[in-house]
């Protein structure tokens, strides 16, 4: 009997010892989940708060912009942040302002730093946004090709103009000869 008592007593013992052990890794594993949840939520935060960043950028007037350029300069342009990096880019990307600087921002986002890493979400935020400025950069090429293909366009029409008034001009004078060398049929 005292061989089989020990035997449930072992039994026990690890029976036991074993529910520890499981309960002791399980809270690693839900920390583990709970901070990787909570890492790819700081990402999506980020990239949240830079769309926020650059809705009011759109909404600021140039007086203001100006201060933030001034600001970013000298806090975001050279950031080991990716968010900071990506403020200034933002900010100097902006369509119509005073610090536009289309080069520059897909400089910077083509010559990302090794030294700062970045999430997911944001490695396909700055994909997108090397898309987005080449094709803005490649529409406002095409658009002062495209102007200076007007100007020259209207250049010429108004060189047309000039020669068809003085060709007018000449045919008026000539009809004008005409008449004025007829006799009159009163002066008879």
């Amino acid at each position: 009997m005292n061989a089989i008592f020990n035997s449930i007593s072992l039994v026990i013992c690890v029976f036991i010892a074993g529910c520890t052990a499981t309960n002791t890794h399980q809270p690693l594993v839900i920390y583990t989940e709970q901070s990787a949840q909570n890492n790819e939520s700081d990402h999506i935060n980020s990239l949240d708060e830079l769309m926020r960043y650059h809705d009011s950028l759109l909404e600021q007037k140039n007086p203001h912009l100006t201060e933030e350029y001034s600001y970013a300069v000298d806090n975001y342009k050279d950031s080991l942040s990716a968010k900071d990096r990506f403020k200034y880019i933002l900010l100097i990307s902006l369509p119509n302002t005073t610090h536009t600087d289309l080069r520059a921002a897909l400089d910077l986002l083509n010559n990302w730093p090794q030294e700062v890493n970045l999430p997911p979400n944001l490695v396909d935020f700055r994909k997108f946004l090397i898309r987005m400025l080449t094709e803005r950069q490649t529409a406002r090429s095409n658009t002062k090709i495209l102007l200076q293909k007007l100007n020259a366009s209207e250049a010429q029409t108004q060189t047309l103009q000039k020669r068809i008034d003085a060709i007018i001009n000449m045919e008026k004078d000539l009809i004008r000869k005409k008449t004025s060398n007829q006799p009159r049929p009163n002066d008879n």
